[in-house]
């Protein structure tokens, strides 16, 4: 009757200790189980997410491809192809094997077109299949790369293909891209083909764009395509993806077989369970795909670990001592006090490694009682949270929680506790010196005795860089698209530029021109210098316009930045309403920057212009502002500038203020919230081209109801040692005694005004509008011609190729090349040649004669 109690205690403390350790193996295992599923989520997402934007990248390639098409008369095969390989040299280009162009025709005009092709080269070309009683075909003209069925592929009609017909028509009747369903990679299908599909996007005759599907149908030009291997495309996306997670992806929302695009079929996947299996849904182009993402045991093994495992060994291993301990104290009296001895021992050894795991554990430890109180905090949550022991305890952490934590803690998280159920989420609390600090916070309830709520144990895990990282690749993304819309823009105005700069030319030599022949006194000269005078500003404003497009260096200039100012505020005092008032909030300190006057002077112009317009016709505000200030390391890496003194300038307004969808969006090309006709959008992208040509960054803080701020920021420069001496004065140039120039130029309007310009000074001229005639005609010539003046931009042959072929017939014939474009690159070439002078074409009035004078007596030295 003795032995039963005696064995009594023994088993209730070794159940109790079991029972202990099975929650804290439970405990662990829910704590695993999320954090697997929320990195299978994650892994879900991430795939999803690449795939969208590699398919958004798809379709900005076609509408690149469409913008050569609308921006241009008429593109041929080789200038479509040269396009299309400079489009595909990027990295978001990977898996597309193709673009093409496609243009809708009427059964009518089909053998008229079959012809041309073959002229073009093509001369295999023809429709397949034949167009027989169709009245509308779209056979395939161009392609690029030209795969090795090219043959095969040019003529084809995919119209006459039910699945890809569906997709040209969706893409023509709605105005946006359009994919087909799955396909094989090529119009005729074989075995070893692999599943792919074709992007559409719809082309339309010059014109506003169509704002109906009527419209549009009618005004259905043709379509570029996309040809797209779908292996390449998600070949392409895995270099970063979760591992231990399967990818299947399904054209449809059908999960099946039939529908499998990507991945091994359901009847061949490996017979392994997968503890985690979901489905993403994804839209693309008109058409949904589902992405079927599942876990392997590869997965598991990677974001595992063994510490349920090891809870449950220990605390199996202390639930025995503890019976064996209890067992040994009521079996005798004998080893009362020396199993007293021994389990206070094994106590105190326990309780000491207990507390060295809480203080020394890399995870912060916090404990609170049932009104969320800190009752307990290890070192790492001090540290985490800078406080010492006596600030935090009895402090409700819900007082150190951003609004979001408290709200979630406070509610759904709260309620969960008490109803003694474990969870995660991530919080943002604030540190005692105000700084952010993101966790991981695992929440699992402790409960009294009576099994109500006394409070909650939570394990915490600073997450804050994982946070920064993710904000700052997001910065860098936006940043990175910022710069790709400047730098298509500046391409633009650079190619605009060079073509005005010829026309001015034409037109200020022969204003002068005209102007010598009519002589003082005529009724026409006014008139005359009208148009001098306005070919001079356009010329000023297309150097501005190439000085934007950074493809030019400006005329800057170290100058101090008050007096600048000072002269614009005169300016816009004088064009703005009275209403306004203009203020300027300028430091006195000496501020200098390297500038170019003229173009700061219209950044500050077109931002109080902005911010005039934003006041609405009533009364405001605008200030002009400057002072110093100096960028640490973070502020310079956000603005992507170099740490260190600036020159700080804002302009700011208490008008309407923008939205944040508004505000990133401000400074693209062609954005602009005002209605049709009254703006180009191009405003607010010049100030941010000149600012960055400048070495200088723009940010912009808005409100709406309260007004804008623009701040800019341009590095600080030396005070010069001494002032620059002013300019001397170009001496005129001799007038020529009669010797023989060849002029070479495409432009006939340039050959008469060239030619009466040169004459007027003296020289004997031959004008030549066929460059391959003029290199014959300066082969044979005899007596040789004295000095060759060419254009650089020409058919056939351009300017520095006629150059290499005169060195090496006529070698020492002096050169002059003109353009209306002048880079660097043409500078380079130049010299490489042997070429003496190059003349800015805009500048043909003023220094032409003088280069001619130059290159017949100076040496072979490039200005």
């Amino acid at each position: 009757m003795k032995r039963t109690p005696s064995l009594l205690w023994p088993v209730l403390v070794g159940a109790l200790s079991l029972g202990v350790t099975g929650w804290l193996w439970q405990h662990e295992q829910q704590t695993q189980q999320q954090a697997l599923r929320s990195n299978f989520d994650f892994g879900l997402r991430h795939a999803a997410t690449r795939i969208e934007q590699r398919m958004a990248g798809y379709e900005q390639m076609l509408r690149g491809a469409r913008g050569l098409f609308e921006a241009s008369r008429q593109v041929d095969r080789d200038g479509f192809a040269t396009y299309v390989d400079a489009l595909l040299t990027g990295a978001d280009a990977a898996g597309l094997r193709s673009l093409s162009y496609v243009p809708l025709l009427s059964r009518d005009h089909v053998e008229a077109h079959v012809a041309a092709q073959r002229a073009d080269g093509v001369p295999d070309y023809a429709v397949s299949p034949p167009p027989g009683r169709r009245e509308r075909i779209a056979p395939v003209t161009y392609i690029a790369p030209a795969p090795l069925s090219a043959q095969h592929i040019l003529g084809y009609d995919p119209l006459s293909d039910p699945v890809r017909r569906e997709a040209m028509l969706q893409a023509g009747e709605s105005g946006r891209a359009a994919i087909t369903h799955r396909l094989t990679s090529g119009p005729v299908p074989s075995p070893e083909q692999q599943a792919a599909f074709l992007m559409f996007l719809p082309l339309y005759t010059p014109g506003p764009p169509p704002d109906s599907v009527q419209a549009r149908r009618l005004r259905l030009a043709g379509w570029v395509a996309a040809n797209i291997r779908v292996e390449d495309l998600m070949s392409s996306l895995y270099g970063e993806d979760t591992p231990g997670l399967e990818v299947r992806v399904h054209d449809g929302i059908a999960v099946d077989d039939s529908s499998l695009i990507y991945g091994a079929p359901a009847h061949l996947a490996p017979p392994y369970p997968a503890r985690f299996e979901a489905q993403e849904y994804i839209a693309v182009a008109g058409r949904t795909w589902t992405l079927v993402v599942r876990s392997t045991p590869a997965f598991e093994r990677h974001f595992s670990n063994d510490s349920a495992r090891i809870i449950a060994v220990a605390g199996g291993g202390l639930s025995g001592v503890l019976a064996l301990l209890a067992w040994l104290l009521v079996t005798g009296r004998e080893r009362a006090h020396a199993a007293a001895r021994a389990m206070t021992r094994e106590l105190r050894e326990s309780a000491e490694r207990y507390r060295r795991i809480v203080e020394t554990a890399n995870e912060g430890i916090w404990t609170v009682d049932a009104e969320a109180r800190t009752s307990f905090a290890n070192p790492k949550m001090l540290q985490l949270l800078g406080y010492g022991m006596d600030e935090l305890q009895g402090r409700c952490w819900f007082d150190l929680m951003d609004v979001a934590g408290r709200a979630t803690m406070e509610g759904e998280g709260g309620e969960q506790l008490h109803r003694g159920l474990a969870e995660q989420h991530e919080i943002r609390f604030l540190r005692k010196d105000g700084a952010d600090l993101w966790v991981t916070l695992s929440t699992s309830p402790i409960v009294d005795p009576a099994g109500r709520y006394a409070g909650a144990l939570a394990m915490v895990t600073d997450v804050t860089e994982r946070r920064q990282a993710e904000a700052r690749r997001q910065q860098l993304e936006a940043q990175l698209r910022q710069s790709q819309k400047m730098e298509a823009i500046g391409t633009l105005a650079g190619g605009i530029a060079h073509d005005f700069n010829n026309i001015l030319a034409a037109i200020l030599g022969n204003v002068s021109l005209a102007e010598q022949e009519l002589g003082g006194g005529h009724a026409s000269l006014p008139r005359l210098q009208q148009i001098s005078h306005a070919g001079g500003r356009a010329r000023s404003l297309v150097q501005q316009i190439v000085a934007f497009s950074r493809q030019q260096p400006q005329a800057r200039v170290n100058q101090p930045l008050r007096p600048l100012l000072e002269d614009t505020l005169k300016l816009l005092r004088s064009t703005l309403p009275a209403l306004v008032e203009l203020e300027l909030q300028a430091t006195e300190l000496p501020l200098r920057i390297d500038a170019d006057a003229t173009q700061l002077q219209q950044v500050l112009m077109n931002l109080c212009t902005n911010a005039w317009h934003a006041l609405h016709g009533s009364t405001g505000r605008i200030v002009i502002g400057m002072d110093a200030h100096t960028l640490d390391a973070e502020a310079a890496e956000r603005l992507g500038l170099q740490p260190g003194p600036h020159a700080h300038l804002w302009v700011s307004d208490d008008g309407g203020g923008m939205d944040e969808a508004t505000r990133l969006r401000v400074f693209e090309p062609f954005f602009t919230t005002k209605p049709v006709g009254q703006g180009t959008g191009l405003g607010l992208s010049v100030v941010h081209g000149i600012v960055s040509a400048h070495g200088g960054a723009i940010t912009v803080t808005s409100t709406l109801g309260v007004g804008s701020r623009f701040e800019m920021y341009f590095p600080l420069a030396a005070p010069p040692a001494e002032p620059a001496p002013p300019p001397a004065a170009e001496p005129a140039a001799p007038r020529g005694q009669g010797q023989h120039v060849l002029y070479v130029d495409d432009d006939p309007v340039m050959l008469v005004m060239v030619e009466g310009l040169l004459q007027r000074a003296g020289y004997r001229v031959t004008c030549m509008d066929d460059p391959r005639a003029a290199l014959a005609r300066a082969l044979a010539a005899e007596p040789p011609f004295d000095v060759v003046v060419t254009d650089f931009n020409m058919p056939e042959l351009s300017g520095i190729e006629l150059v290499q072929a005169l060195a090496r017939s006529r070698p020492g014939l002096p050169v002059v090349i003109s353009s209306g474009y002048v880079s660097d690159g043409l500078r380079a070439d130049a010299l490489r040649a042997g070429v003496r002078q190059v003349l800015q074409k805009e500048y043909t009035l003023e220094q032409l004669a003088s280069l001619v004078h130059q290159a017949l007596n100076a040496s072979h030295t490039l200005t």
